[in-house]
């Protein structure tokens, strides 16, 4: 166990012990709480108190009544408490709230989306700053840029650019949140076409943990932009972001092909064997999958965002070397194409996942993943081998932004769910063991799904590492935001 978890796990102990009713707290002086080094502290009552009306959003604890709403995250794995939830309106609410945290050296856990695989988006006894409130999306249309606030989730921003006929590169699940995506640099359906979605972002406004709100563009504090593309939210707190749209057609291809599990080894090969002859418009995401009954089977995710007859001819070749099971891959509105895989990871289900980046998958690979989704713990497990470089990501350098592994072109994702706990042991124990065989097949991994399990510091940032670390230096030398796949200052 590193120094992290086991500072986690005090403080949980600590806090779940101590946490007041909402009846007690309401008559308390003082609040219990844990400190950014997982400490056992106190907040005054007057601190507090001063703190809530300075904000123009509300501040929550255990004794208001949104409070249960607002501590809740996607992930249901985890169920923490937060000792205070500032419910941001504006950036002078996030200023406040970083204030407050510096001057207390309070824990912090910032949530935008709630999306955070590790459960990174709460804290059990810490300061919640809580951006979900903050939902402006502008989009700028003969400029073709689309300015957003941190709270807005991918769904929001697709539709609002959706109307001028353009989109921002993003994620593949609706309600994932815009910012923890960006800052991790944003895989998706349009990555191979224009880029990742940090290759997209032109600007961000953000608050610091001096609370000082500063603008980071090419132009203005080039040295925090190049950080925030890519290395999470270890530099400070966004408050906007400005991204550059592409023009994208009312109408694309997308949909499912779906093959039995017997023909997966001869798909899944294929796919590989032919993963660099794909035009930059195709993005594939073959998906092996069982449900809760036990029956497996391949899923491969289209999304062409190319012309219509040229996205016929570019799959033809795939449809007639296996004949689906069933086929529903056809012209549709890419809003309804980022939604799709919304009723599959609904909020509130338990997940254990844990991802990497590779070359395409060689035979040896996908026989260790097929072989694994048919031992028991596999029921409601999943493997994604994602066809996401190549095309614009590998354009860019590696050193151009944070996000390191351009060359890499899939990334490798396990996943298991549960709704009853009954579960959770055995089958974070299965997606375990299919990651330790999969592990050696990776060259790094992408921040946003970054192992869960143990990995190497800077395992997410290859050789920007160091560069990461001096940055985090200088923006927040105390480590003061550490909820996150964290860069320790240099």
């Amino acid at each position: 166990m590193n120094r992290r978890d086991m500072v986690l796990g005090s403080m949980t102990a600590f806090y779940a012990s101590t946490r007041l009713n909402a009846a007690q707290a309401l008559a308390s002086a003082d609040m219990p709480a844990i400190s950014r080094t997982g400490a056992q502290i106190t907040l005054p009552s007057r601190a507090i108190k001063q703190f809530r009306s300075n904000l123009k959003g509300p501040l929550l604890d255990a004794a208001s009544k949104d409070y249960e709403f607002a501590r809740r995250v996607w992930n249901g794995a985890f169920d923490r408490h937060p000792a205070l939830i500032a419910r941001c309106a504006n950036a002078a609410d996030i200023q406040r709230s970083v204030e407050f945290a510096r001057t207390h050296d309070v824990l912090v856990a910032i949530r935008g989306g709630g999306h955070s695989l590790p459960g990174f988006s709460s804290c059990e006894g810490g300061l919640m700053i809580d951006l979900q409130p903050m939902q402006s999306v502008t989009v700028e249309a003969a400029k073709r840029t689309l300015r957003a606030q941190p709270g807005v989730l991918l769904g929001g921003m697709d539709r609002a650019a959706a109307k001028f006929g353009m989109a921002v590169p993003a994620g593949t699940v609706s309600h994932t949140g815009i910012a923890g995506l960006t800052l991790g640099g944003g895989v998706g359906r349009l990555g191979r076409a224009f880029g990742l979605t940090v290759d997209n972002l032109l600007a961000a406004e953000v608050v610091t943990v001096d609370g000082k709100l500063v603008h980071a563009s090419a132009n203005d504090n080039p040295d925090l932009f190049w950080a925030l593309r890519g290395g999470g939210g270890n530099f400070g707190v966004v408050s906007s972001f400005q991204y550059r749209t592409h023009p994208l057609a009312e109408r694309v291809m997308g949909g499912d092909l779906v093959y039995s599990f017997d023909q997966a080894r001869d798909v899944l090969s294929y796919l590989s064997e032919h993963a660099a002859e794909y035009p930059r418009e195709l993005y594939l995401e073959p998906i092996t999958e069982c449900n809760a009954e036990g029956q497996r089977r391949l899923v491969v995710t289209v999304c062409h965002c190319g012309d219509l007859e040229k996205a016929e001819a570019d799959l033809a070749p795939l449809r007639a070397a296996f004949k689906a099971v069933s086929d529903d891959v056809k012209p549709s509105a890419f809003v309804d194409l980022q939604a799709a895989f919304d009723r599959t990871a609904p909020h509130g289900r338990a997940y254990y996942m844990t991802g990497g980046l590779s070359d395409a998958p060689p035979q040896k690979l996908i026989d260790h993943v097929l072989d694994r989704m048919q031992q028991p713990g596999a029921e409601m497990g999943k493997f994604n081998f994602t066809l996401y470089g190549g095309g614009a990501v590998s354009e860019v350098a590696p050193d151009a932004t944070a996000f390191f592994y351009r060359d890499a072109t899939h990334n490798l994702v396990v996943r298991a769910s549960w709704e009853d706990k009954k579960f959770a042991e055995q089958r974070t124990a299965w997606a375990r063991a299919t990651w330790a065989g999969v592990l050696p097949f990776t060259k790094g991994f992408y921040s946003n799904l970054a192992p869960q399990a143990k990995a190497p510091p800077g395992a997410a940032f290859g050789a920007n590492f160091l560069r990461l670390q001096a940055i985090k230096k200088k923006y927040d030398p105390t480590n003061l935001l550490h909820m996150n796949q964290n860069i320790a200052p240099a």
